[in-house]
C-alpha cells in the first residue's frame, strides 16, 4: 500500500514545468492537487503529460499577437480572477479535465491544444455577468438565469476580432448545449453539437459539482462522477463518459474505504461499468469490531450501502 509521500511523490510537476511563472505553477498543480490527489482520481500517466500540454498553451496566449483581447492585448487569464476568482479556478480546472479526455480518446497535439484552448475560454462571457449574480448565495430568479444563460454568446462575441479558429468558438458556444437538445443556447442535440464543446460540457459539469460554492459545499468527487454516468445519453455523449470514467481511478482495489453505516472495508474488485459501486471485503462493523469471519457486500447490488471515505492513512 502506498504511503501518503509516495502518492504525493505522483503528482510531482516535471522538470519543463519549472518555466511556468510561480503564479501559473502554483494554480496549475493547486488544481490537481485539490479535484485529483485527495481523492486518488487521476491515472498517474496522464499528468506530465497535460501539464506539458497546458503550458504550450499558456505560453501561446502569452505571447502571439493573433490571441487579442477587447482592449487589443494578449488574453490574460488573470482577467478572470479580478472578476471572480471562482471562475478562474474553474476554468483552470476545465481545461484540465478536458485535457485528461482528451488524451484518453487519444487526441493529437493539435487536436488538444484547440480543445485546452476552447476550455480556457470556455467562461469568458461571464466577465460580461455581474459578480452579485455569479456569487448569489441564493436561487437565482428566472432574469437572473438568463442573464448567466447568454455568457456563452457573450463570450464569443467578446472574441469575434481575436482570429480564433472555427473550433474553439464553437466549444465556446456550445459547452451548454446537452446531448438530448434540452441545453442553451441554441437546443442543439447529439452530433450536432461540436465535439470539443461535448468534452468541455462533461468536464465542466463534474468540476462544477465538486466544487465549493457560496450556496452549497461540492459533493465528493465519486458522487459527482456517478451523477456524470447517470447522465450518459441524455446530457453528455456517452463516448466521452465512458472516456472521461476511464481515466479516472476512484478506489484502487486494496485501498481502505469508510461506509455510510459506519463499517470499514477493503476494496477488492471494481466493475468497469460502475466504478463508483466496487465490491468490498468488510474488515469491521459499525462499532469497530473486527469480522471473525470474511465477509463481502457488494453495492452494485446493496444500494442501502455508499462509499462515505477513502481512507489514506491506512499504511502510516
Amino acid at each position: 500500500m502506498e504511503t501518503r509521500n509516495e502518492k504525493r511523490a505522483l503528482i510531482k510537476a516535471p522538470k519543463t514545468i519549472k518555466e511556468f511563472s510561480k503564479d501559473v505553477y502554483v494554480k496549475l498543480v493547486g488544481c490537481l492537487w485539490r479535484i485529483y490527489h485527495e481523492a486518488q482520481l487521476l491515472q498517474p500517466q496522464h499528468i506530465e503529460k497535460m501539464l506539458a500540454l497546458v503550458k504550450v498553451i499558456m505560453e501561446e496566449l502569452r505571447t502571439k499577437d493573433t490571441f487579442l483581447d477587447l482592449e487589443g492585448n494578449r488574453i490574460n487569464l488573470e482577467r478572470y480572477k479580478q472578476h471572480d476568482f471562482g471562475t478562474y479556478m474553474h476554468v483552470l480546472n476545465v481545461a484540465l479535465l478536458s485535457a485528461i479526455i482528451g488524451l484518453q480518446l487519444n487526441y493529437n497535439e493539435n487536436k488538444l491544444k484547440n480543445l485546452i484552448l476552447g476550455a480556457l475560454l470556455h467562461d469568458l462571457g461571464k466577465l460580461q455577468v455581474p459578480k452579485e449574480i455569479l456569487n448569489k448565495p441564493g436561487i437565482l430568479t428566472e432574469e437572473e438565469r438568463d442573464v448567466i444563460k447568454q455568457h456563452p454568446l457573450l463570450g464569443e462575441e467578446m472574441l469575434k476580432d481575436a482570429r480564433l479558429i472555427s473550433s474553439v468558438l464553437a466549444t465556446i458556444k456550445e459547452h451548454h448545449e446537452r446531448w438530448n437538445g434540452r441545453g442553451y443556447p441554441f437546443g442543439l442535440k447529439g452530433q450536432e453539437i461540436y465535439q470539443d464543446a461535448q468534452i468541455v460540457a462533461v468536464a465542466d459539469v463534474y468540476e462544477a459539482l465538486t466544487a465549493d460554492r457560496p450556496y452549497r459545499k461540492g459533493l465528493p468527487p465519486y458522487q459527482a462522477l456517478e451523477m456524470i454516468i447517470g447522465g450518459s445519453g441524455t446530457d453528455f455523449n456517452p463516448r466521452f463518459v465512458k472516456a472521461f470514467q476511464e481515466s479516472l481511478v476512484l478506489y484502487p482495489e486494496g485501498s481502505l474505504v469508510t461506509l455510510n453505516t459506519g463499517e470499514i472495508g477493503v476494496v477488492a474488485a471494481i466493475p468497469l461499468n460502475m466504478p463508483t459501486r466496487p465490491l468490498l471485503r468488510l474488515l469491521y462493523d459499525q462499532e469497530g469490531q473486527y469480522f471473525k469471519q470474511t465477509m463481502y457486500v457488494d453495492l452494485l447490488q446493496d444500494l442501502t450501502r455508499f462509499i462515505k471515505r477513502l481512507e489514506f492513512n491506512q499504511s502510516e
